[in-house]
């Protein structure tokens, strides 16, 4: 049974695709019901993020996981396939572990080495987890994957620049207005890319800020924080005469600021000009908004060049953390190989077990009467004799399915033990 990864993400596909493939956190758990009904996926994960939508299943067939994954996303987002299958890439057994891992890394983020990624990946992990879709090999590969992305954070400098999405959007608002001070910034939603934000801002001395929010409570702490001012989400259009710049990052399914509430609101701003940036995916602000006089938007696409000029430092520690994720994937897949030949060692060994015990008791049989301490002699030694001839098939079978050839080796020792043939199935509820 193999591993098989189906994702698309910010260098595949543009935002109009990945705002209509995003998922809820609410809706995960039985997004991944759904997924796991499918007779082809034995366990599944969902990992859903403004840059990416990745489908990580572990089942029977790789084409078979495929058409059920885009099957899946075409009839949960109502989505012609044709829409999105030329956005998506598809990985299997090593390549599909080493995307994950990429992704923990932040090696595959707009930002490389961005600090929410790692996060986000543990919690689609813990997601699944609690739906009771991850079984023994989704739980192996997710620990793995975030115990490889904190490892690249600890051992290299990727992390360790003030680069992020919402800080190259602090840097495009500083380019298009220079000196913050004195100027008013509206901040829609109430996350940590608006608290980033909103702490960056004024760290270069912005100092007036308005923040909407649709819970009222959020948005006053914020405002607490910073020294600003929170309102409803219904008092953006007021809020829209008064600001230089908005940042809006929500995580609402639709938009939250309409073109005519902008153009509405450039009536009253006297030619003044305003900048939009959109963080959020499904965007939040409405595209039309680009073909308004005197207002300039800008979406998370619209940030590359922005985010190309900042990550110079962070590129240069790019092998560094490629290497140490091509390390960890060597021995996440040596685990998973032994795991491919576990139900032969299971068989092989209850095989031997039940022979061992059938010919002692034989033996006991014919010896009639026997002391505790002879019966404790040859119990120990049929066991001995047992194990020392398991030794070496066991060990030989587990180093040849590290160097590829376990199926093959597995399904000769079978053939010469004849042992019953175990599914592949079995392999994520054996221990070896």
């Amino acid at each position: 049974m193999p591993l098989f990864l189906l994702g698309l993400d910010h260098t595949t596909a543009p935002v109009e695709i990945r705002e209509r493939l995003a998922f809820r956190e609410t809706d995960i758990p039985q997004a991944l019901q759904t997924l796991v009904a499918s007779p082809a996926i034995t366990e599944a994960a969902l990992l859903s993020t403004c840059n990416r939508v990745e489908v990580v299943l572990y089942g029977d067939d790789p084409r078979a996981m495929e058409a059920a994954a885009l099957g899946f996303l075409s009839a949960w987002h109502r989505l012609p396939r044709t829409h999105f299958v030329e956005t998506t890439r598809s990985f299997i057994e090593d390549a599909a572990a080493e995307h994950l891992f990429r992704v923990a890394a932040g090696l595959e983020s707009l930002v490389p080495g961005e600090k929410q990624i790692l996060g986000q990946v543990k919690q689609a992990g813990q997601l699944a987890r609690d739906a009771g879709t991850l079984g023994k090999m989704l739980t192996r590969l997710f620990d793995a994957a975030v115990a490889c992305g904190r490892r690249v954070r600890h051992e290299t400098e990727i992390a360790r620049h003030p680069v992020s999405v919402s800080h190259a959007a602090v840097v495009l608002v500083r380019e298009h207005l220079g000196d913050l001070e004195g100027r008013h910034v509206l901040l829609i939603g109430g996350g940590k890319m608006i608290e980033v934000a909103a702490k960056q801002l004024h760290d270069l001395g912005a100092t007036h800020f308005t923040i909407a929010n649709r819970t009222l409570a959020r948005a006053c702490e914020l405002a607490q924080q910073w020294g600003g001012d929170a309102r409803p989400l219904d008092a953006i259009p007021t809020a829209l005469v008064e600001a230089d710049v908005v940042i809006s990052a929500t995580a609402a399914p639709h938009l939250v600021v309409y073109a005519e509430t902008v153009a509405a609101a450039m009536q009253q701003r006297q030619g003044r000009p305003l900048l939009l940036v959109d963080l959020a995916v499904p965007r939040d602000i409405d595209p039309l908004c680009a073909d308004i006089d005197d207002v300039t938007l800008v979406d998370v696409d619209g940030l590359r060049d922005v985010v190309n000029r900042s990550m110079q430092l962070r590129l240069q520690a790019r092998e560094e953390a490629a290497a140490i994720v091509r390390e960890e994937v060597r021995a996440f897949m040596e685990w998973y190989a032994v795991q491919r030949v576990a139900p032969t060692l299971a068989a092989l060994r209850q095989k031997a077990d039940a022979i061992k015990q059938a010919e002692l008791e034989r033996a006991l049989r014919r010896l009639g009467d026997v002391s505790p301490h002879e019966r404790k002699v040859l119990e120990t030694l049929v066991h001995n004799v047992v194990n020392k001839l398991l030794a070496a098939p066991t060990v030989q079978l587990r180093q040849r399915a590290v160097e590829g050839d376990g199926d093959l080796y597995a399904q000769v020792l079978s053939t010469l033990f004849e042992l019953p043939q175990a599914e592949g199935s079995r392999a994520s509820e054996q221990t070896v």
